[in-house]
C-alpha cells in the first residue's frame, strides 16, 4: 500500500495533479461545459474517479480541507478563464 500524504502542500501537489489529468484528457469537453455553465456536471464521472484516488492516498485530516475541491475549481475554471463564456 502507497504511503498516505500528511502534508498540505504534498496533497495539493497531487490533487492538482489529478485535476491537470482532468482537464488534459477531456479539454473539447471541459471547453464546450465552460461555453455552457455545467462543468461540474459535464466531468462529473472523471471528478468522482479523481476524487476516489486523491481519498485513498490522504489522510482523513488531509481530506476534510476540502484541497481537492478547490484544486479543481483552480484548474478546470481559473486555468480556462480564457475560453468564452457567459460565467465570466
Amino acid at each position: 500500500m502507497a504511503r498516505k500524504y500528511d502534508n498540505p502542500k504534498r496533497a495539493y501537489r497531487y490533487a492538482k495533479t489529478i485535476a491537470s489529468d482532468i482537464k488534459l484528457y477531456n479539454m473539447k469537453v471541459l471547453e464546450k461545459a465552460i461555453f455552457e455553465d455545467n462543468v461540474f456536471e459535464a466531468l462529473a464521472d472523471q471528478i468522482e474517479e479523481g476524487r476516489s484516488h486523491y481519498k485513498d492516498r490522504v489522510t482523513p485530516d488531509i481530506y476534510e480541507m476540502n484541497i481537492y475541491e478547490h484544486t479543481l475549481v483552480d484548474v478546470l475554471l481559473y486555468e480556462m478563464r480564457n475560453v468564452k463564456s457567459s460565467i465570466w
